[in-house]
């Protein structure tokens, strides 16, 4: 029963979100056997060949692993007192001792209760790591970093781990990543015992009442110069009512813009271009109808076609540095899986752990499945996580003049882009600074979207850029 359990989620996540969530984790093998086979083993200890067997029957991605690692981690750290007062060589008695306790979460293990030879090295490389004096003595400041807790995030993380159990245990070689708190797509391929990103870039998702469903497809086909079939209920939203077959040829106003990344799927969700720039520069990229704008979808193709057709990167740029065609489609040829996936806490490869804004606060409903109490989210450390990992450091340009561009027949655009949802009325979002808001309103007018314009970028309705 415990092999079952480790095996398989714990949360059904398609009855906990309905259509929003399609999971597809991997189907759980026999782990009465497998367990047999592991204290079968030559050359393990019982103890050795259990940890063996639970490993394997627990998700094996790096991103897993590494957020596992982070938990266990604030798991130690909860157990052990703080630090309450200055130390120094020759001190000894119960605060040395959990000194030592609080140094082996993280180092070498000093044993006894004497502030001996061991701890000064110990302390000075806690001091060295931080970019504190290296006195070799606990002061103030050296207590202050050891002191840190987030015990808070423990459930969050562990909500997040669950995840994991919803995906397959093989990604692919090569796939799309698209991780929708972040509003990044990424291109990853495989990297000895990790992932490689080959492009990654921020992107538009879902806004709050349109989500970006999670799931896993395989990318079939990639479009150049697209049509685009307005659907139903983007008609009815920008009509009031449905007109019928309605289709946008290629060229300069076309929602699509210069390609569309194909993974047929029963959400009718893809990944396009846009002629529409500006959304890219605001920190809340919910602002679509469903679908993933990419913010270099150039790049994309590119990274794409020269690993999976070969072609080589000037075909790519002759397309969209081109004249408009007609469209252009090519069988993406090579496996291409696409992870639409909505992690809230991850840690990077480089150790960081980054918490995400819960833009569809789908938390809470997995939180009271697996009995966890998430953290309050006003918190200042929860507040100091949320940021946009990509930051604001590029300048915006105003929003592109394509979005007003005639069709084919000369006549005007009618209708807003296919994944466009205006800028929220001002609402703070629960992040660090650069601030961001949520909320949701009709798409005003081209003059109230470029609300305010400066010489290096385009101001959101929050003043952010």
């Amino acid at each position: 029963r415990l092999g079952d359990a480790m095996g398989r989620p714990r949360v059904d996540a398609s009855e906990l979100y309905g259509h929003n969530w399609t999971p597809a984790p991997p189907t759980p093998g026999d782990p009465v056997a497998e367990m047999i086979a592991a204290l079968s083993a030559l050359e393990t200890t019982p103890a050795e060949a259990l940890e063996t067997w639970a490993s394997a029957l627990r998700p094996s991605h790096p991103g897993y692993l590494r957020l596992r690692a982070a938990l266990a981690h604030e798991m130690d750290l909860a157990e052990v007192p703080a630090l309450y007062r200055d130390l120094a060589p020759g001190d000894s008695g119960a605060a040395v001792a959990h000194l030592h306790a609080r140094l082996a979460v993280d180092g070498p293990t000093v044993e006894g209760t004497v502030f001996s030879e061991a701890t000064t090295d110990a302390i000075r490389a806690v001091q060295q790591k931080h970019s504190l004096s290296d006195t070799g003595r606990l002061d103030a400041a050296t207590r202050e970093v050891l002191n840190a807790r987030r015990s808070e995030l423990i459930p969050l993380m562990q909500l997040n781990l669950e995840k994991w159990r919803w995906l397959p245990n093989d990604l692919g070689d090569l796939h799309i990543w698209v991780n929708v708190p972040r509003y990044e797509l990424a291109l990853r391929e495989r990297e000895g015992d990790g992932w490689a990103e080959a492009i990654r870039f921020r992107s538009v998702v879902g806004a709050r009442d349109w989500q970006t469903p999670s799931f896993t497809d395989t990318l079939e086909t990639i479009v150049f110069n697209p049509t685009w079939i307005v659907p139903a209920s983007i008609q009815r939203e920008s009509y009031g009512r449905v007109r019928g077959f309605v289709e946008r040829q290629p060229g300069p106003g076309n929602a699509m813009g210069r390609v569309k990344f194909l993974f047929p799927n029963d959400h009718a969700v893809y990944v396009h271009d846009t002629p529409t720039k500006w959304a890219f520069g605001v920190d809340d990229r919910a602002r679509s109808h469903g679908c993933i704008r990419a913010g270099d979808p150039e790049g994309l193709a590119r990274e794409l076609l020269t690993r999976t057709n070969g072609w080589n990167a000037e075909r790519v740029e002759a397309i969209f540095n081109g004249p408009w065609r007609g469209p252009d489609g090519h069988r993406v040829e090579a496996t291409v899986p696409v992870h639409l996936v909505y992690f809230t806490a991850e840690v990077d490869a480089d150790g960081r752990l980054r918490v995400w804004d819960d833009v569809y606060r789908r938390d809470a409903r997995l939180a009271d499945a697996l009995g966890l109490e998430l953290p309050d989210l006003s918190s200042d450390l929860i507040a100091s996580l949320i940021a946009d990992r990509i930051g604001d450091e590029a300048a915006v340009a105003a929003q592109d003049a394509a979005t007003e561009a005639p069709d084919a027949n000369g006549a005007p655009q009618e209708i807003p882009e296919a994944d466009d949802v205006a800028p929220p009325i001002p609402t703070p979002r629960i992040a660090a600074p650069p601030a961001s808001t949520v909320g949701s309103a009709t798409r005003p007018a081209s003059s109230e979207m470029m609300e305010a314009e400066t010489a290096t970028g385009v101001l959101s309705h929050a003043g952010q850029r």
